[in-house]
Protein backbone atom coordinates (compact mmCIF):
# COMPACT_ATOMS: atom_id res chain seq x y z
CA UNK A 1 0.00 0.00 0.00
CA UNK A 2 2.53 2.80 -1.39
CA UNK A 3 2.34 6.08 -1.85
CA UNK A 4 1.01 5.54 -5.74
CA UNK A 5 -2.23 4.67 -3.72
CA UNK A 6 -2.90 8.49 -2.11
CA UNK A 7 -1.31 10.44 -4.72
CA UNK A 8 -0.81 9.88 -8.35
CA UNK A 9 3.22 10.79 -8.89
CA UNK A 10 2.68 12.26 -11.87
CA UNK A 11 -0.08 14.76 -11.44
CA UNK A 12 -0.52 14.78 -7.71
CA UNK A 13 -3.72 13.99 -8.26
CA UNK A 14 -5.11 12.99 -4.37
CA UNK A 15 -7.48 9.61 -5.07
CA UNK A 16 -10.66 9.57 -4.01
CA UNK A 17 -11.80 7.51 -0.53
CA UNK A 18 -8.17 8.05 0.54
CA UNK A 19 -8.60 10.64 3.16
CA UNK A 20 -10.02 10.56 6.71
CA UNK A 21 -12.15 13.44 6.00
CA UNK A 22 -14.18 11.36 3.22
CA UNK A 23 -14.37 8.14 5.54
CA UNK A 24 -15.56 10.23 8.16
CA UNK A 25 -17.89 12.01 5.59
CA UNK A 26 -18.92 8.25 4.31
CA UNK A 27 -19.62 6.83 8.04
CA UNK A 28 -19.67 9.09 11.07
CA UNK A 29 -21.57 11.64 9.69
CA UNK A 30 -23.73 9.06 7.57
CA UNK A 31 -24.44 6.95 9.83
CA UNK A 32 -26.72 8.19 12.95
CA UNK A 33 -28.61 6.99 15.90
CA UNK A 34 -31.42 5.70 14.09
CA UNK A 35 -28.75 3.13 12.80
CA UNK A 36 -28.00 1.70 16.49
CA UNK A 37 -31.05 2.76 18.66
CA UNK A 38 -33.19 0.84 20.34
CA UNK A 39 -36.71 1.42 20.84
CA UNK A 40 -37.80 2.80 24.46
CA UNK A 41 -39.62 0.45 26.32
CA UNK A 42 -41.31 1.83 29.21
CA UNK A 43 -43.50 0.62 32.34
CA UNK A 44 -46.94 1.60 33.39
CA UNK A 45 -46.41 4.98 36.14
CA UNK A 46 -49.24 3.33 38.29
CA UNK A 47 -47.59 -0.03 38.34
CA UNK A 48 -46.27 -1.65 41.23
CA UNK A 49 -42.50 -0.73 41.70
CA UNK A 50 -41.52 -4.40 42.59
CA UNK A 51 -42.97 -5.99 40.07
CA UNK A 52 -41.77 -3.86 37.39
CA UNK A 53 -38.05 -4.02 39.07
CA UNK A 54 -38.96 -7.84 38.08
CA UNK A 55 -39.86 -7.69 34.34
CA UNK A 56 -37.08 -5.49 33.67
CA UNK A 57 -34.27 -7.32 35.08
CA UNK A 58 -35.87 -10.56 33.59
CA UNK A 59 -35.27 -8.66 30.26
CA UNK A 60 -31.87 -7.25 31.03
CA UNK A 61 -33.27 -3.28 31.36
CA UNK A 62 -31.61 -1.39 33.14
CA UNK A 63 -33.67 2.26 32.58
CA UNK A 64 -36.78 2.04 31.12
CA UNK A 65 -39.06 4.95 30.03
CA UNK A 66 -42.32 5.98 32.39
CA UNK A 67 -46.05 6.44 30.42
CA UNK A 68 -48.98 7.00 31.81
CA UNK A 69 -51.37 5.47 29.58
CA UNK A 70 -50.44 2.82 26.86
CA UNK A 71 -48.72 4.56 23.32
CA UNK A 72 -48.88 7.91 25.27
CA UNK A 73 -45.68 10.31 25.37
CA UNK A 74 -42.72 9.32 27.66
CA UNK A 75 -43.08 11.15 31.16
CA UNK A 76 -39.42 10.40 32.46
CA UNK A 77 -37.72 7.38 33.03
CA UNK A 78 -36.67 5.15 35.99
CA UNK A 79 -33.92 2.81 36.89
CA UNK A 80 -34.32 -1.20 37.91
CA UNK A 81 -32.46 -0.67 40.69
CA UNK A 82 -34.57 2.01 42.46
CA UNK A 83 -37.73 0.36 41.65
CA UNK A 84 -37.77 -1.46 45.72
CA UNK A 85 -41.04 0.21 47.11
CA UNK A 86 -44.00 1.88 46.14
CA UNK A 87 -45.22 2.57 42.28
CA UNK A 88 -43.00 3.78 39.60
CA UNK A 89 -44.21 7.11 39.79
CA UNK A 90 -42.86 7.54 43.20
CA UNK A 91 -39.36 6.90 41.65
CA UNK A 92 -39.80 8.58 38.56
CA UNK A 93 -36.49 10.29 37.06
CA UNK A 94 -37.14 13.86 34.92
CA UNK A 95 -35.00 13.03 31.60
CA UNK A 96 -32.51 16.30 31.36
CA UNK A 97 -31.69 18.01 28.08
CA UNK A 98 -28.04 16.81 28.41
CA UNK A 99 -29.34 12.91 27.95
CA UNK A 100 -31.82 13.41 25.20
CA UNK A 101 -30.45 13.22 21.34
CA UNK A 102 -31.79 13.53 18.03
CA UNK A 103 -31.97 10.39 15.95
CA UNK A 104 -30.21 12.19 13.05
CA UNK A 105 -27.41 12.45 15.01
CA UNK A 106 -24.09 11.46 13.68
CA UNK A 107 -22.30 8.60 14.96
CA UNK A 108 -19.09 11.13 15.57
CA UNK A 109 -21.48 13.26 18.19
CA UNK A 110 -22.72 9.91 19.35
CA UNK A 111 -19.23 8.78 20.50
CA UNK A 112 -18.28 12.18 21.66
CA UNK A 113 -21.79 11.91 24.09
CA UNK A 114 -21.14 8.39 24.97
CA UNK A 115 -17.71 8.93 25.96
CA UNK A 116 -18.89 10.05 29.27
CA UNK A 117 -22.53 8.30 29.24
CA UNK A 118 -23.76 5.16 29.96
CA UNK A 119 -26.52 5.97 27.54
CA UNK A 120 -28.76 8.63 26.11
CA UNK A 121 -32.24 8.94 25.10
CA UNK A 122 -33.25 9.34 21.45
CA UNK A 123 -35.74 11.77 20.57
CA UNK A 124 -38.18 11.23 16.83
CA UNK A 125 -40.49 14.31 16.01
CA UNK A 126 -40.12 15.80 19.66
CA UNK A 127 -41.19 12.25 21.21
CA UNK A 128 -38.89 10.10 22.90
CA UNK A 129 -38.56 6.59 21.42
CA UNK A 130 -35.62 4.95 22.03
CA UNK A 131 -32.16 4.37 23.94
CA UNK A 132 -28.77 4.06 22.61
CA UNK A 133 -26.83 2.67 25.38
CA UNK A 134 -22.46 1.86 24.96
CA UNK A 135 -23.75 -1.85 23.75
CA UNK A 136 -24.97 -0.50 21.14
CA UNK A 137 -21.66 0.89 19.87
CA UNK A 138 -20.67 -3.23 19.20
CA UNK A 139 -23.16 -3.04 16.37
CA UNK A 140 -22.36 -3.63 13.05
CA UNK A 141 -22.35 0.23 11.50
CA UNK A 142 -20.14 0.96 14.14
CA UNK A 143 -17.44 -1.29 13.56
CA UNK A 144 -17.65 -1.13 9.98
CA UNK A 145 -16.05 2.80 10.93
CA UNK A 146 -13.82 1.25 13.07
CA UNK A 147 -12.25 -1.23 11.26
CA UNK A 148 -11.92 1.23 8.26
CA UNK A 149 -10.17 3.84 10.76
CA UNK A 150 -7.60 1.41 11.71
CA UNK A 151 -6.98 0.03 8.12
CA UNK A 152 -6.47 3.75 6.83
CA UNK A 153 -3.82 3.73 9.67
CA UNK A 154 -2.23 0.50 8.70
CA UNK A 155 -2.19 1.82 5.62
CA UNK A 156 -0.42 5.24 6.35
CA UNK A 157 1.94 2.97 8.20
CA UNK A 158 3.12 1.01 5.63
CA UNK A 159 3.69 4.18 3.30
CA UNK A 160 6.00 5.66 6.20
CA UNK A 161 7.94 2.76 6.29
CA UNK A 162 8.13 2.58 2.43
CA UNK A 163 9.55 6.31 2.23
CA UNK A 164 11.82 6.03 5.01
CA UNK A 165 13.29 2.64 4.95
CA UNK A 166 12.73 1.88 1.28
CA UNK A 167 12.58 -1.79 -0.34
CA UNK A 168 15.10 -3.38 1.79
CA UNK A 169 16.76 -1.52 4.78
CA UNK A 170 14.10 -1.79 7.32
CA UNK A 171 15.20 -5.56 7.21
CA UNK A 172 17.99 -4.65 9.48
CA UNK A 173 15.93 -2.89 12.02
CA UNK A 174 13.58 -6.18 12.45
CA UNK A 175 14.16 -9.29 14.07
CA UNK A 176 15.18 -12.04 11.43
CA UNK A 177 11.93 -14.36 13.07
CA UNK A 178 9.92 -10.65 11.85
CA UNK A 179 11.64 -10.91 8.30
CA UNK A 180 10.64 -14.85 8.10
CA UNK A 181 7.11 -14.41 8.92
CA UNK A 182 7.17 -11.78 6.21
CA UNK A 183 8.37 -13.85 4.22
CA UNK A 184 6.23 -16.51 4.81
CA UNK A 185 3.49 -14.62 3.97
CA UNK A 186 5.09 -13.63 0.35
CA UNK A 187 5.69 -17.55 -0.47
CA UNK A 188 1.69 -17.85 0.53
CA UNK A 189 1.33 -14.78 -1.68
CA UNK A 190 3.45 -16.35 -4.45
CA UNK A 191 1.14 -19.70 -4.34
CA UNK A 192 -2.00 -17.89 -5.22
CA UNK A 193 -0.08 -16.08 -8.11
CA UNK A 194 -0.32 -12.84 -5.57
CA UNK A 195 3.36 -10.78 -6.87
CA UNK A 196 3.64 -8.60 -3.64
CA UNK A 197 7.18 -7.12 -2.32
CA UNK A 198 8.23 -8.40 0.89
CA UNK A 199 8.14 -5.19 2.35
CA UNK A 200 3.93 -4.93 1.50
CA UNK A 201 4.04 -8.51 3.89
CA UNK A 202 4.60 -6.62 7.04
CA UNK A 203 2.17 -7.18 10.21
CA UNK A 204 0.66 -4.43 11.84
CA UNK A 205 3.01 -4.74 14.54
CA UNK A 206 6.18 -4.82 12.13
CA UNK A 207 5.25 -1.35 10.48
CA UNK A 208 4.18 -0.17 14.12
CA UNK A 209 8.32 -1.07 15.56
CA UNK A 210 9.62 0.35 12.31
CA UNK A 211 7.87 3.68 12.81
CA UNK A 212 8.32 4.21 16.51
CA UNK A 213 12.08 3.70 16.01
CA UNK A 214 12.42 6.40 13.77
CA UNK A 215 11.88 9.83 15.70
CA UNK A 216 11.57 12.13 12.40
CA UNK A 217 8.43 9.67 11.75
CA UNK A 218 7.26 10.54 14.55
CA UNK A 219 7.37 14.14 14.48
CA UNK A 220 5.10 14.00 11.43
CA UNK A 221 2.82 12.18 13.07
CA UNK A 222 2.58 14.09 16.03
CA UNK A 223 3.65 12.24 18.48
CA UNK A 224 5.70 13.21 21.29
CA UNK A 225 7.44 9.93 22.48
CA UNK A 226 8.32 6.41 21.00
CA UNK A 227 6.88 5.56 24.41
CA UNK A 228 3.20 7.24 23.13
CA UNK A 229 3.57 6.30 19.89
CA UNK A 230 4.42 2.70 21.16
CA UNK A 231 0.91 2.76 23.29
CA UNK A 232 -1.72 4.33 20.68
CA UNK A 233 -0.20 1.76 17.91
CA UNK A 234 -0.17 -1.21 20.50
CA UNK A 235 -4.01 -0.11 21.50
CA UNK A 236 -4.91 0.60 17.69
CA UNK A 237 -3.86 -2.70 17.02
CA UNK A 238 -5.24 -4.79 20.07
CA UNK A 239 -8.53 -3.04 18.65
CA UNK A 240 -8.00 -3.74 15.15
CA UNK A 241 -7.83 -7.69 16.66
CA UNK A 242 -10.71 -7.41 18.16
CA UNK A 243 -12.86 -6.14 15.16
CA UNK A 244 -11.27 -9.18 13.01
CA UNK A 245 -12.16 -11.63 15.33
CA UNK A 246 -15.64 -10.45 14.95
CA UNK A 247 -15.36 -10.33 19.39
CA UNK A 248 -19.32 -9.91 20.59
CA UNK A 249 -17.77 -6.53 23.23
CA UNK A 250 -15.01 -4.93 21.86
CA UNK A 251 -14.94 -2.96 25.09
CA UNK A 252 -13.98 -6.56 26.99
CA UNK A 253 -10.61 -6.31 29.27
CA UNK A 254 -10.97 -2.41 28.24
CA UNK A 255 -13.74 0.09 28.53
CA UNK A 256 -15.44 2.06 25.65
CA UNK A 257 -14.78 5.49 27.18
CA UNK A 258 -10.95 4.03 27.03
CA UNK A 259 -11.84 2.91 23.52
CA UNK A 260 -13.50 6.52 22.10
CA UNK A 261 -10.68 8.07 23.38
CA UNK A 262 -8.05 5.89 21.09
CA UNK A 263 -10.53 6.21 18.56
CA UNK A 264 -10.14 10.72 18.80
CA UNK A 265 -6.47 9.79 19.44
CA UNK A 266 -5.89 7.70 15.80
CA UNK A 267 -8.28 10.23 13.71
CA UNK A 268 -5.50 12.80 14.93
CA UNK A 269 -2.25 10.67 13.47
CA UNK A 270 -4.17 9.84 10.44
CA UNK A 271 -5.39 13.33 9.83
CA UNK A 272 -1.50 14.43 10.21
CA UNK A 273 -0.25 11.52 8.15
CA UNK A 274 -2.73 12.76 5.44
CA UNK A 275 -1.78 16.31 5.38
CA UNK A 276 1.76 15.08 5.63
CA UNK A 277 0.76 12.82 2.72
CA UNK A 278 -0.29 15.29 0.61
CA UNK A 279 2.84 17.93 1.19
CA UNK A 280 5.33 15.82 0.37
CA UNK A 281 3.22 14.86 -2.90
CA UNK A 282 3.31 18.75 -3.73
CA UNK A 283 7.10 18.75 -3.52
CA UNK A 284 7.76 15.52 -5.61
CA UNK A 285 4.98 16.18 -8.48
CA UNK A 286 5.65 16.61 -11.68
CA UNK A 287 3.44 18.83 -14.00
CA UNK A 288 1.19 16.72 -16.05
CA UNK A 289 1.15 18.08 -19.94
CA UNK A 290 -0.15 14.74 -21.70
CA UNK A 291 -3.26 16.99 -22.49
CA UNK A 292 -5.45 14.97 -20.60
CA UNK A 293 -8.37 16.67 -19.29
CA UNK A 294 -11.30 15.56 -16.97
CA UNK A 295 -14.63 13.84 -17.80
CA UNK A 296 -16.27 16.18 -15.38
Amino acid sequence: MGYDLWISPITGYRRRGTRLAELRALLVTGITARAIFEPLRSCPADAPSVEMQGVLRSRGFDVAGVQREPRGPVIGYVTADSLTEGTVRDHLLEIPLEKLTSDATPLARLLSILKNRLYVFVLSEQEVVGIVTRADLNKPPVRVYLFGLISLLEMHLAHWVKVTYGEESWQESLSPKRVEAAREVQRQGKSRNQQMALVDCLQFCDRRDLVVAKTELLEKLGLDTKRQAARLLGRAERLRDRLAHSQTDLAGGSSWKKIIELVEEVEKVVQKSDECVEDDARVLVQRDHDGLWPSA
